[in-house]
């Protein structure tokens, strides 16, 4: 039986632990077995395992501890936040997503979605859940997901303080909702 605290760590790790085992699996295709057709897998394989632990090295440096109570859900576009008390919590659909906050109120830290109609959505930085928003995030149209990283690494504000990191252009038209 492993201890929760090596299986949390194994966890939030994998995704850059299987990059790296692809990248050795490309490596020993590339320079052990050679060849016409091991060498191009294996650097093929190298590539695609950089790219693959880039992704993971940015979900791991924007995944925060888990401070704050409530839930955070993405599932097929849209986002659910689950707060302890029913009145903050609420859901917002992606697609209709205008505005994209990152809002820091006495030390912690809150994204502050507002959708098409008006209506805004809270949510802390910190709930369970938080991982699943650079995905969701970094699928808005022109967004920046470095900027996102160091937004989202910076230390929160003593006080208030409102970045906008993100606002759909009169251009962009919103994203396909899936039926």
């Amino acid at each position: 039986m492993i201890r929760p605290n090596a299986l949390a760590t194994l966890l939030r790790w994998w995704e850059l632990g299987a990059a790296a085992a692809l990248f050795a699996l490309g490596a020993y295709w590339a320079a052990l077995l050679g060849g016409y057709v091991f060498a191009p897998l294996g650097l093929g394989l190298m590539a695609a395992a950089l790219g693959l632990g880039l992704t993971a090295t940015r979900r791991l440096r924007f995944a925060q501890e888990i401070a704050a109570s409530g839930l955070i859900e993405v599932i097929e576009g849209e986002l659910r936040y689950f707060a302890p008390n029913p009145s903050e919590g609420g859901f917002i659909n992606l697609p209709d997503l205008v505005e994209l906050r990152l809002v820091h109120i006495n030390q912690r830290s809150f994204w502050r979605l507002k959708s098409q109609d008006g209506q805004a959505l809270m949510v802390p930085t910190d709930a369970a859940g938080n991982a699943a928003l650079f995905d969701a995030f970094s699928a808005l149209p022109q967004m920046d997901s470095a900027a996102l990283i160091g937004a989202i690494s910076a230390k929160p504000a003593v006080g208030a303080a409102t970045q906008t990191l993100w606002r759909r252009s009169q251009t962009q038209s919103t994203l396909p909702h899936r039926t």
